[in-house]
């Protein structure tokens, strides 16, 4: 008997789960097959098992602290870490595929030609294939490696307990996470790196902290050390290792290898389907589509990024790719990860080095350390710092995180980022106090006052100040600044100098000295506009304007009293802030009106302008809402 399915989803891990329910969700036919149970190596030897351990060695760490001769059973360690996974795979096993409208085959599919698999025997055919069959720990051909009792993350989690000494050779992300948490355990951790340094995706400046903090907690590391054989006698296992021209050996109960993965090829007759590959990856176009037309590819098994969260939006993009009409290209400029060290270390698209070799210096650089921090400040010993990478109009090109909650923090820069949204104007955002997030508005108000010096009237201004532009009649803007003298480039760089606000004597202050200021009160003609009639009684007057005001675009009201009103707005041009006051003149049954830029040459004419446009909706609305 042949089976028929729209889509046919190989492999059951991150990327394959995703791809099935996203079909199923247009309501399409859809089998998943794995020759393992669902969760693939995420929920059975990665992402869950790994950041249990971590979670359960942090808070043994912590309680040292205080009781430091406490003693851990690893084998209870172990057995929780058990019970984690069965939690999390109960949300995707075949019962609930099922519910979902997906049926799964646990077997091994290898394709009979571009439109059939074959499984346990039977044939099912399928209108469109999906690849997900993910990817294995990479072993090397170390001499005497395949006799000995090596550990992978595969195999780790499913010991009875941890040995009290191990060797992890390999300093990428696993290896590191798991030196740490093993150590934080009681177990005496090695870890043997090729590299000159650990974690080499990352900003090497905050490597060097993440490392010095394991040194200080008790994992000895080895870079550009290179294991050439492994040797087992009885439980121990010895890895030779060459490092600055000598051999060291390290020996330890326990050897992990940690040295990266390899794509799943083998075994599912790709060739039968006219599907290229190598030893590395499954050959996709943008669309993840696969050289065989209808065959889709994703998650470990194409990279580029061996990511839990990369093979869920690839899931999700191959799925849509092989349903729907028009077709979406894989976007890879967004790329993020974190390393769940403590403390954490997040990822967000190019490094300092990757930006300047694309863009030169033309790069902008901002760093925050934690100890400026008030919340990170609350616990101790803690350490941190955050790297954000611009171009030079503010726009995020990378980011680094240190530190407690890096992964969520780097989560906000990831979608700052990928909405494409200027990093000064966070600096307006109210965060809860004290978080680590804010170190985000901290970083915003540096870039704010960045992009306001970087706007050519404020380099005009100061440029002007320090004598570097020439002095001639028509040029506007350096005579502005001559005229204006040092303190108005001050104040076009500060944006923050208010004029005398409020009522004095029953009138509005004294109209302020800036040229384009205007005012009722004003003696000057070029200074003069008229006062408001109230049209009415002082009640509906007041309603009048104020309903006015909170329908003009960028006017804030800041202070409401009886007789009183001040409101702040923001000109379009510069976004320069400019006051604008209103008093109920009782005796004259009119409102004074006075308004003043904060930089007097920020936007010449802009406050006469509002004020006839204010005056038109305030008399617009008094019409309609005159008292009978």
């Amino acid at each position: 008997m042949v089976k028929k399915y729209d889509i046919a989803v190989i492999g059951a891990g991150a990327a394959g789960l995703t791809a099935s329910f996203t079909a199923a969700g247009f309501s399409k036919k859809v089998v998943l097959i794995d020759k393992n149970l669902p969760g693939g190596e995420c929920t059975w030897s990665g992402c869950i098992p790994s950041k249990s351990l971590i979670n359960i060695a942090e808070e043994v760490h912590h309680a040292r602290k205080y009781t430091p001769d406490l003693q851990v059973d690893t084998s209870e360690v172990l057995r929780d870490i058990k019970d984690i996974i069965q939690k999390v795979y109960e949300g995707e096993s075949p019962e609930v595929l099922q519910e979902s409208g997906i049926d799964f085959i646990n077997g091994y599919a290898k394709f009979l030609d571009s439109h059939a698999v074959e499984v346990n025997g039977e044939r099912v055919e399928a209108k469109k294939f999906i690849l997900s069959t993910g990817s294995s720990p990479m072993v090397p051909p170390i001499e005497g490696l395949d006799q000995v009792s090596y550990l992978t993350n595969e195999t780790i989690f499913t010991l009875d307990s941890f040995p009290e000494t191990m060797t992890i050779l390999g300093g990428g992300a696993i290896g590191v996470e798991l030196s740490q948490a093993l150590n934080r355990l009681g177990v005496k951790v090695t870890l043997v790196e090729k590299s000159e340094r650990i974690l080499p995706k990352d900003e090497e400046e905050l490597v060097q902290m993440v490392q010095q903090r394991l040194i200080d907690e008790g994992v000895t590391i080895h870079t550009s050390a290179t294991a050439v054989k492994a040797e087992q006698k009885g439980k121990n296992i010895t890895l030779f290792v060459e490092k600055d021209g000598e051999e060291l050996k390290i020996a330890g109960e326990g050897l992990l290898v940690a040295l990266g993965r390899k794509a799943n090829v083998e075994g599912y007759g790709l060739d039968k389907a006219g599907v290229k590959y190598d030893s590395k990856s499954i050959q996709v176009d943008d669309h993840l589509e696969t050289t065989a037309k209808g065959i889709y590819a994703i998650g470990d098994v194409v990279g580029p990024y061996q990511l839990s969260h990369m093979a869920n939006t690839q899931g999700i993009t191959a799925t849509q790719n092989a349903i729907l009409p028009i077709n979406k290209k894989m976007d890879y400029e967004h790329v993020t990860w974190c390393t769940y060290t403590d403390p954490e270390l997040g990822h967000s698209g190019l490094s300092e080095e990757e930006a300047r070799e694309k863009y030169g210096d033309s790069i902008r650089v901002y760093e925050h350390d934690y100890a400026h921090l008030d919340r990170a400040n609350t616990k101790k010993d803690s350490i941190g710092k955050v790297k954000i990478i611009l171009d030079k109009k503010g726009f995020i090109l990378g980011a680094s995180v240190l530190g407690d909650r890096a992964g969520e923090i780097i989560s906000q820069i990831q979608t700052i980022k990928t909405l494409h949204i200027n990093l000064g104007k966070l600096s307006g955002v109210i965060h809860p106090y004290p978080t680590y997030s804010e170190v985000l508005v901290k970083i915003g108000k540096k870039v704010y006052v960045d992009n306001l010096l970087n706007q050519p009237v404020v380099k005009a201004f100061n440029k002007a100040k320090d004598g570097e532009n020439p002095v001639t009649t028509k040029g506007v803007l350096a005579t502005a600044a001559i005229a204006a003298g040092s303190a108005v480039a001050t104040m076009a760089v500060k944006n923050n100098v208010k004029p005398k606000l409020g009522v004095e004597d029953g009138r509005l202050k004294e109209v302020p000295s800036t040229p384009n200021a205007v005012s009722s009160q004003a003696l000057d003609l070029e200074k003069y506009v008229a006062a408001l009639p109230y049209h009415g009684s002082k009640s509906q007057a007041k309603k009048n304007l104020i309903s006015m005001l909170k329908g003009y675009e960028g006017v804030t009201i800041l202070q409401e009293d009886e007789n009183y009103i001040y409101a702040v707005a923001r000109s379009k041009t510069m976004k320069f802030k400019d006051d604008i006051e209103f008093y109920f003149n009782d005796a004259a049954q009119q409102i004074e009106f006075r308004s003043a830029s904060r930089v007097g040459y920020s936007d010449a004419g802009v406050n006469r302008k509002r004020y006839n446009e204010m005056r038109n909706r305030y008399f617009s609305i008094s019409s309609h809402n005159r008292d009978l």
